[in-house]
């Protein structure tokens, strides 16, 4: 029997921190985004993006635990 975890927003995804490329495109998103001069819309794309890159990391978990 596959041993489960929790998948929610508690969970630990450290692991795709450890992977350079990942946060090569995440610094560089960042950077880009201190362009941005309106504070609100920075703030907005921004936190869109941690939304979708939540999802994604959830959905790859589930992916690796069915395997």
């Amino acid at each position: 029997m596959k041993n489960k975890i929790k998948l929610n927003e508690e969970t630990n995804h450290n692991w795709k921190y450890e992977d350079k490329q990942y946060m090569k495109e995440l610094t560089k998103f960042l950077d880009l985004t201190e362009q941005i001069k309106d504070e609100k819309l920075r703030e907005e794309i921004i936190g869109q993006m941690l939304r979708c890159d939540m999802e994604l990391t959830i959905f790859a978990e589930k992916k690796i635990l069915d395997k």
